[in-house]
This record gives structure tokens, sequence and C-alpha cells, in this order.
């Protein structure tokens, strides 16, 4: 309830222009308590613009080197990149392989457990390159996109997070 409090504040002054600066960067607020609730960050830029900056930053694409077409929202719970056929797919962070098979409506799949409470799923790939019960690293080659578009989605316990915010 604390936490909600602060984050309440903060976003009220960031909105009123206390923290407002010449550069005009973005005010990003990110609540990472173990709770299940209010584990997304806020953030005050465009999820395209946070998109750009997350995939300047990265040496090697992770997960996939290609444009993200379909952005995290109620309706799409997940991110949707634009790829090629056979192209490598990279873990976004160190963890153990909990699914990777094929799914009727989703291609092949493979899901990673991830510390606390996070997980992450990639799907529409044409081939497996890890198995259930595999550790991986991050930036490891799980598999290699299939011909659909690449998709990206991530939970914390059984709450549905927009990847953007821990693509880093």
């Amino acid at each position: 309830m604390l936490n909600k409090l602060i984050i309440i504040t903060v976003i009220s002054m960031a909105l009123s222009g206390c923290f407002t600066s010449k550069t005009s960067k973005p005010v990003v607020v990110i609540d990472r308590s173990t709770a299940q609730e209010g584990v997304n960050a806020i953030t005050h830029s465009s999820d395209e613009d946070n998109a750009k900056k997350t995939m300047a930053k990265n040496h090697e694409p992770i997960p996939v080197a290609g444009e993200i077409i379909k952005f995290f929202s109620k309706e799409h719970q997940g991110l949707t990149f634009n790829t090629y056929f056979n192209q490598p797919v990279r873990a976004i962070r160190d963890g153990v392989v909990t699914y990777s098979d094929k799914m009727k409506d989703r291609g092949k799949m493979i899901t990673i457990k991830h510390p606390l409470g996070f997980y992450s799923s990639y799907a529409h790939n044409q081939t497996l390159k890890v198995a259930n019960g595999d550790e991986v690293k991050k930036g490891q080659i799980i598999a290699l996109a299939g011909k659909d578009y690449f998709y990206l989605e991530m939970k914390k316990f059984s709450t549905l997070i927009n990847p953007l915010n821990y693509l880093k």
C-alpha cells in the first residue's frame, strides 16, 4: 500500500512539472516489489520510443533483430516482431526452460522461468534449440524463428506484463 502511495505521489509531482528538466528526459518510476500487483514500470514516453532506445543499447538483438510491429496493450498481450525465417531467437534473461514444444495456435514455443517469479514465452519458432529443464543464459540462442511473425510474452507470476519494461 505504501509503495502505491509513493508511486502515485511521484507521478502526480512529475505530471505537475516538479521533476521537469531542460533536457526533457522522461520520468520513469519502477515498482520492483515482489508482490504480484504493481509490477509494471510506469513511463511517460511512448512504447515505440522505449523500444528504439532498448534495441539501440543491446549489442546482440534480444530476443530477435527486427522491428516491433505490435506493442503490448490490453488487446495484444505481448510484442510481435517482424522477423525472417530461421532468424536466431535469444533468451532475454538467465533461467530454466519449463516448456519446449509445439502449441496449437502458437507454433513451436519455449517458456523460460526466471528468478523472482518472471516467465518469458517465445512463440512462432521453426526450430527449438533447448528442451525442458535446460538452463539458459541471457543472449543464448534458444530457437530459430519461423515463417510467422515472432511473438514474445512475459509474466510476473500469473500477471501479463509489458516486455519492453524488462528488455535491457
